[in-house]
């Protein structure tokens, strides 16, 4: 989609209010459920390889997944148009922030470790707004106008936005060796020079050593946070856990797994949240 009519597109979305946008969300759930598509036959398999499910609760959970998606999806013009304040609104539950509190020490910074599952770029933008010094590393996107766009709304909260290339790193060690907070998707798909083969869902799925180099490092702290959308499919709950205590193993093989086992804890909030349909298995080898 040219830059252009996906900003007109997002504006339109924006406008909506929210009961519309639920109705399009429906009706697209129905696309997603009935007709052939690529995110309903990648999040069929991963549901069916990962959780093995009996047939009734496999197709119910791949069709609120397909919900949820299609949820998210009418809100990226809210993600990108709403005045902040109303934006964060949504959030109506937090739980366990003192984990993330607690997981702070002089000279040290915070890892916060947040998954694809539920809204996790609202999830950056609260964490932004409530913390001090913080910063979001992602992969930059190809289309220039577009990564202006995107990279301007995950700023506004007040977060640096930092690329996952070698500058970028270094920033973030940087603000974690001063005590900030940062943020990192830990299921991305890394390069292969840039992962390890470790269990995800009971499946071998290549996974970062990014965050591992970056605690180490910096002797920073890892907590792990998902933003799960409420029964309403409206509003959401931010939830805040401490990281598998393996996970600062000298071992990779130990912390990797510990890692996923995050990750995993995540997801276990409402299973049909998770980015099912996102092809993490594609470069895992045995």
């Amino acid at each position: 989609m040219k830059p252009a009519l996906l900003m007109l597109l997002g504006r339109l979305l924006a406008s909506l209010p929210m009961w519309q946008s639920k109705l399009i969300a429906d009706a697209l759930t129905q696309c997603l459920v009935r007709l052939p598509n690529r995110r309903r036959v990648r999040a069929d398999d991963n549901i069916r390889r990962c959780l093995g499910l009996d047939q009734a609760s496999h197709r119910q959970l791949v069709q609120r997944h397909l919900q949820y998606r299609a949820d998210g999806l009418l809100e990226l013009g809210a993600l990108w148009y709403w005045p902040l304040p109303k934006l964060l609104q949504l959030i109506t539950e937090v739980h366990g922030w003192d984990q993330l509190i607690d997981a702070a020490k002089p000279g040290h910074g915070v890892i916060v470790a947040v998954p694809h599952f539920g809204s996790w770029e609202l999830a950056s933008l609260y964490l932004a707004q409530h913390l001090a010094d913080t910063a979001l590393l992602y992969k930059p996107l190809s289309e220039q106008r577009v990564e202006q766009m995107i990279s301007g709304y995950r700023a506004r909260a007040g977060a640096q936005v930092l690329p996952a290339n070698r500058r970028g790193i270094a920033a973030m060690i940087r603000l974690l060796q001063r005590g900030g907070y940062a943020g990192i998707l830990p299921d991305q798909t890394p390069p292969a020079q840039a992962g390890q083969v470790a269990m995800l869902f009971g499946r071998p799925a290549l996974s970062m050593t990014l965050l591992l180099r970056l605690a180490r490092k910096t002797g920073a702290s890892v907590v792990f946070v998902g933003c799960r959308r409420l029964p309403d499919r409206t509003h959401f709950a931010l939830h805040v856990q401490a990281a598998p205590a393996q996970l600062y193993a000298a071992e990779d093989a130990l912390a990797l797994r510990a890692m996923n086992q995050g990750i995993e804890a995540i997801a276990a909030l409402d299973l049909a949240q998770y980015q099912w349909s996102y092809n993490r298995y594609r470069q895992a080898t045995t």
